[in-house]
């Protein structure tokens, strides 16, 4: 009986091909003869889904982000480092305005407590703060885990910046926005890889490191570690 149905399959199959050879100009002719059984594995394999591939991950945090990549097949390293260049200025500005709504969409639960802390204390003080972030330098990971599903990656960045406090007259009483600094600081961002939602929350900011030679300002963004 399975016979009978695989050479039904392939009688099918080869019917096909012939009515799409029958069915040119007069003249035209296989080039080569038809193989059935080579018919029937090529009908098998479109029936597949293709696998994802493999990428070949470097650098310090290739390990982690092999592992990160086989738990969400869709991360891309070329897009995260997007999204964490554009988070980066996002979350100075947002600080520096003391704008709590932005920041409890890019902050963990531990980065948020931080942040509003510094954010409430300033406003206690009657300060204010701006932050001119001139240029970012670079973004380079150097970090990545998968702990129980939640991937967790570092950034390095490298970035000039001025950070000034004002009092509510307008006057500085810190810092100088003349004077940008070269600091380099590590933050750290974390996902659930099984969550709908894509974003990566900041989770960790280490202190940062100022060039030397340079003056360091008022704190651009609070130290979690």
């Amino acid at each position: 009986m399975q016979e009978l149905i695989l050479y039904a399959v392939l009688a099918l199959i080869v019917g096909a091909m012939l009515f799409s050879v029958l069915g040119k100009n007069v003249g035209e002719s296989l080039d080569t003869p038809l193989d059935p059984q080579d018919a029937l594995d090529k009908f098998k394999n479109k029936s597949k889904a293709a696998p994802n591939p493999k990428i070949d991950f470097e650098g310090p945090a290739a390990e982690g982000l092999s592992a990160i990549h086989a738990a969400d097949p869709d991360f891309s390293v070329p897009v995260f480092i997007d999204g964490a260049q554009t988070a980066y200025g996002m979350i100075l500005e947002a600080f520096a305005d003391g704008d709590k709504d932005v920041l409890g969409t890019l902050l963990n639960t531990e980065v948020k407590e931080s942040y509003y802390a510094a954010i409430d204390d300033r406003l206690e003080k009657n300060l204010s703060q701006t932050t001119d972030l001139a240029r970012l330098i670079s973004a380079e990971i150097v970090t990545a885990s998968l702990v129980q599903k939640t991937g967790r990656i570092g950034v390095l960045y490298q970035a000039e910046l001025a950070t000034a406090l004002l009092d509510d007259s307008g006057e500085i009483v810190g810092g100088d926005l003349d004077i940008l600094s070269r600091v380099s600081e590590v933050w750290s961002y974390e996902r659930k890889l099984s969550s709908k939602n894509p974003n990566w929350l900041l989770c960790c900011v280490e202190p940062h490191d100022v060039h030397e030679g340079e003056t360091d300002g008022p704190d651009h963004s609070p130290d979690t570690v």
